[in-house]
């Protein structure tokens, strides 16, 4: 085997199947064919004698061969690629790139918005995919280069090693029908907030959720009748039932408007004083050096970080919330 030889493009292919785990996303990265592709990797199983991949039903699974030299044609095309951005100015208005970004259903709902509408504008041809993983599975995706970024309210993140950077802290409010009885009658009363059977979201995977820990630390017990994965099906429940929903402050806002449901401060103020969630981008180091990635969490610093962000009012007027 004569290394010399090696046509350097069939590392960027060895690459890309790694981290995609999928021929046809792999192609779709490097702009060629899926053929081409299935070439490729042909004449680096030759070159290597090794199978380097097999497919599984989760995709391509590297062999202990294919996951070492992977590791090396990352660090070489970092550095081939920190070669060329250093003789030329990035332009993210040519970059032609997919990013992968893990974001919770609630930072979707407040971040995505925003953050497409500046992308779409200063970098049309790039894509983004979001999605979400249970934490350590998150952590293996950013550390071998298989995702970006992530950005969300991700506390078990915080002391996996990756780089991070706190955009906002906010509060949490509670969701409520119109015609809750007890609310009500006697408003949102801690004793009401205990009383009352009450919606709780707990993603698949989360080991932590900053305000049960918060009940649970201060001997506070409530009676949970629903749990649900996801944020989008609250409003609706809580509209329909007399359940009490406690959300993110900033998801709470979101969703003041929805028809038939009232949003209320947390019936906790300074005895105990409730938690507050933290929103940050995490990243790997291996990209710390990468231009795109670089830029891309400019962009949402610009967008979102505060350098201090007010806890949730405890006023009935919610406006001072979506400033």
């Amino acid at each position: 085997m004569n290394l010399r030889d090696l046509d350097v493009r069939l590392l960027y292919t060895l690459e890309a199947i790694h981290r995609t785990g999928s021929i046809s996303q792999a192609a779709d990265e490097l702009g060629v064919s899926q053929p081409a592709v299935s070439h490729s990797l042909r004449r680096l199983r030759t070159t290597f004698d090794d199978q380097l991949f097999v497919r599984t039903p989760t995709g391509m699974l590297a062999t202990q061969r294919g996951e070492y030299l992977a590791g090396a044609a990352r660090r070489i095309r970092a550095v081939v690629d920190d070669e060329l951005d250093s003789s030329s100015t990035f332009d993210p208005g040519r970059l032609e790139r997919t990013f992968r970004i893990f974001m919770t259903d609630s930072a979707e709902m407040v971040l995505l918005p925003q953050i497409m509408h500046r992308l779409r504008a200063r970098a049309p041809r790039i894509n983004i995919a979001s999605s979400t993983l249970p934490p350590d599975a998150m952590v293996e995706a950013l550390d071998r280069g298989l995702a970006d970024l992530a950005v969300g309210p991700f506390p078990e993140l915080s002391q996996s090693g990756l780089r991070r950077e706190r955009l906002y802290r906010r509060g949490f409010l509670c969701l409520a029908a119109r015609d809750q009885p007890a609310v009500n009658q006697h408003g949102l009363t801690r004793e009401v907030y205990l009383s009352e059977a009450h919606l709780v979201i707990h993603s698949p995977g989360r080991t932590r959720d900053v305000f049960e820990e918060f009940l649970s630390e201060n001997g506070f017990d409530r009676r949970v009748a629903l749990t649900v994965p996801h944020m989008l099906s609250v409003p609706a429940v809580v509209r329909e039932s007399d359940l009490i929903a406690t959300v993110p402050q900033t998801v709470g806002t979101f969703f003041s408007g929805y028809p038939g449901i009232r949003v209320y401060p947390v019936p906790f103020h300074e005895d105990p004083a409730p938690p507050r969630t933290t929103v940050a981008q995490y990243w790997s180091r291996h990209a710390e050096t990468d231009p795109a990635t670089t830029w891309l969490r400019t962009q949402f610093r610009e967008l979102f970080h505060e350098p201090d962000s007010p806890p949730a009012s405890t006023s009935d007027n919610l406006s001072d919330l979506t400033k």
